[in-house]
């Protein structure tokens, strides 16, 4: 009897345990085709599965934890530009300072946590905030970052989560909540003659036909719908539009540029994780408006020229690095070629702004997107700059005044009377 149950030869022990083995997936099978497992949202997990699935979280993410911080992680300049996120998106579920949770979201399990008391530095390094923020959670509402290669704007949800669980109230509400503008003209939703497919990393997931990939969506705030959208666009680029730190000013530009833009990014062709989410629930009309209210703004740089510009910068902008094969910037973004072309211009725009930008370049977050036969010349360029020569180009720009415009129409039109 027990040589039966307990075999010697190790030989003798597969039969069992094949055996053991069917009956459990049969169990397993019955279960799970019954539809006796509660998979409601009514009821929270027991307290021993919240536990192993919340010690099995937090193994994950040190284990899958993100790369080293970068050095100016925690100034002002990233804080700010990561409350203007968390404003339009996490604090719908996680809250903030002088506000509870919504009944809505302390219904689901598990519950988003109330980061202002959780303390997320307490809990999580850096490098681990980043992989939940950049990955999500499975099993639970948190998604990923909706634009992929922008980990620039990953580390400044970052770096705001670490200073929040100590900002004051009123702190909180000037850096993420948007303020209507008392002079701003409401722009109505309108109507949706057309809708345009956008594109997302996850585009194959099945199944596709439960899912819609069309742009207008319904957003997270509602201010599309509302007709508040220029209240949402000075969160970030400030009531006159001319920006300042991690974000650009609106009013340097063509109406081209602008428009191109926006829906560049409402269709998912130019990565953000901050402007996807913006750009996809403006209706076309409302496209239209924006940019012509930019437009139409008194154009200033954004900020004052500070201290003398590095020789370096000027040889770049206007001479360019013969020795690394590279043309001047001012070839691509002078005011001409800019407006016929719709290059940006880079006159008067934020020192930090351009700067991140040229590093976005570099790393790839930004240029061709998949499926697009156009190459962007920028991501071989900044290949070849250094930090040094990249901050000091952005120097240059920063200092200039703005450049007059020209729209693209207007160009063509000229070019077709010398003609």
């Amino acid at each position: 009897m027990l040589r039966w149950l307990f075999p010697i030869r190790p030989t003798q022990w597969l039969g069992p345990l094949f055996a053991a083995g069917a009956v459990v997936l049969l169990l397993a099978v019955v279960v799970v085709v019954s539809g006796v497992v509660d998979l409601s949202a009514a009821k929270p997990h027991p307290q021993g599965w919240a536990r192993f699935l919340h010690y099995t979280f937090d193994r994950s993410t040190a284990y899958h934890a993100g790369p080293q911080p970068p050095a100016d992680l925690d100034t002002p300049v990233r804080i700010a530009a990561g409350a203007a996120y968390y404003g339009q998106v996490c604090a719908r579920c996680h809250a903030g300072p002088g506000f509870g949770q919504n009944p809505v979201v302390l219904s689901m399990h598990p519950r988003p946590q109330y980061l202002t008391t959780d303390l997320p530095t307490a809990r999580f390094t850096a490098p681990e905030l980043f992989r939940i923020v950049k990955a999500g959670v499975k099993y639970s509402a948190m998604p990923s970052w909706p634009a992929d290669r922008r980990d620039d704007e990953i580390w400044q949800l970052v770096a705001f989560l670490r200073a929040m669980p100590t900002m004051s109230p009123a702190t909180f509400q000037r850096l993420a909540l948007a303020t209507p503008q008392p002079n701003a003209a409401a722009i109505p939703f309108g109507g949706v003659p057309h809708q345009t497919r956008y594109a997302l990393r996850n585009d194959a997931e099945p199944p596709r036909a439960s899912y819609s990939y069309r742009t207008p969506v319904f957003g997270f705030s509602g201010y599309a719908l509302g007709g508040d959208a220029v209240a949402t666009c000075t969160r970030c680029h400030g009531a006159d539009g001319a920006g300042g730190g991690a974000f650009p000013n609106l009013t340097l530009q063509t109406r081209d540029y602008t428009a191109r833009t926006l829906a560049a990014f409402a269709a998912g062709k130019r990565r953000s994780g901050y402007m996807q989410v913006i750009a996809a629930e403006l209706s076309p009309s409302q496209i239209a408006a924006l940019t012509d209210h930019y437009t139409a703004l008194p154009r200033r740089a954004t900020e004052a020229a500070a201290g003398p510009v590095p020789a370096i910068g000027q040889q770049l902008a206007l001479v360019g690095l013969p020795s690394a094969g590279l043309g001047p910037c001012a070839a691509c973004h002078g005011v001409d070629r800019a407006a016929a072309k719709a290059y940006p211009l880079l006159e008067g725009q934020a020192r930090w702004y351009l700067a991140n930008q040229m590093r976005v370049f570099r790393a790839g977050g930004r240029g061709t997107i998949a499926g697009e036969k156009v190459v962007d010349p920028m991501v071989a360029i900044a290949r070849k700059l250094n930090d040094t020569q990249i901050e000091a180009v952005a120097a240059y720009y920063a200092a200039q005044p703005p450049a007059k415009v020209q729209s693209f129409a207007a160009r063509e039109a000229q070019e077709q009377a010398q003609h």
